[in-house]
C-alpha cells in the first residue's frame, strides 16, 4: 500500500462514527436485531416499563421483512431505526455491486414496514475495511460503529455483561447491546445496566441527536 493509499484509508476510518466529542452527559443506547421475535417483543416491554424513550434499532432488512409488525412497533414507540443490511453477512467478502443491492434492499425494507427512509447503516458485526466504508459513503450512507460493547451475545453471565458497558461509558459513547432470539441474557443485564447509567447522571439520546454535535448549529441572529 502506497503512503497515499494508507492516507486515503486513514481518513476513510475516522468518517466511521464510533462515538461523539462532546462534554454533555448523554449517550447512545443502541440495539441490533436480526434474528427472532421473543426477545424483540420483550424488549420493548421492558424499555417501556423502563421508561426509556431514547434508543436506535439497527434492523436487518430480512428480519423487518419477516417481522413488518415489530418493526412497526419500534418506529411507533419512537425509538430511532437505522439499517443493519439486508442480509447478516460480512460485507467485506463481497462485492461492491452486492454491497449496493444489499444496502438498498434493507433501506427498501424498512420503509415498506416502517416509512422510515434511513441513510444510517451499521454493516453487520462490524465488519468493515477501507473498500466497504468507500462504497458505503459513496451511497451517502452514515456509518455507525460503537466505542462500548456488552459483548451480550456472548456472555450468559449477566454481570459481565453490565461491567463491559459501566465502568466504560462516558459523555458521547455509542452502547451496543443486542435484542436477538435466543439472547434472554440481554433481558436480565439491561435494567442494572440502565440503573448505573442513571446512577452516573447521563440522559440516552438518539444516535442522530448525538450526531447533532458533531454538526455545525446555524448562525442566530
Amino acid at each position: 500500500m502506497t503512503m497515499k493509499e494508507r492516507e486515503e484509508s486513514s481518513m476513510e476510518i475516522n468518517r466511521v462514527i464510533y462515538n461523539v466529542p462532546t462534554r454533555k452527559r448523554i449517550l447512545a443506547l443502541t440495539f441490533n436485531i436480526a434474528f427472532g421475535y421473543l426477545v424483540p417483543v420483550q424488549l420493548l416491554s421492558l424499555l417501556r416499563r423502563k421508561g426509556v424513550k431514547k434508543a436506535t434499532f439497527f434492523l436487518t432488512g430480512e428480519w423487518v421483512r419477516l417481522n413488518p409488525g415489530i418493526a412497526k412497533r419500534i418506529q411507533r414507540m419512537g425509538y430511532e431505526i437505522a439499517s443493519h443490511g439486508h442480509r447478516h453477512e460480512d460485507y467485506t467478502t463481497h462485492s461492491n455491486v452486492w454491497i449496493e443491492r444489499e444496502v438498498k434492499a434493507a433501506k427498501r425494507a424498512i420503509f415498506n414496514a416502517t416509512g422510515i427512509k434511513t441513510n444510517m447503516i451499521r454493516t453487520p458485526s462490524g465488519d468493515l475495511d477501507s473498500r466497504v466504508i468507500k462504497k458505503l459513503l459513496s451511497m451517502k450512507q452514515t456509518i455507525v460503529h460503537w466505542d462500548t460493547d456488552s459483548l451480550d451475545w456472548k456472555y450468559k453471565n449477566v454481570k459481565k455483561i453490565v461491567q463491559r458497558v459501566i465502568p466504560h461509558i462516558h459523555p458521547g459513547a455509542i452502547v451496543l447491546l443486542h435484542g436477538c432470539d435466543p439472547w434472554t441474557q440481554t433481558l436480565k443485564a439491561l435494567p442494572i445496566i440502565l440503573k448505573g447509567i442513571k446512577k452516573k447522571g447521563y440522559a440516552l439520546v438518539t444516535v442522530n441527536e448525538l450526531l447533532s454535535n458533531l454538526r455545525p448549529k446555524a448562525n442566530r441572529k
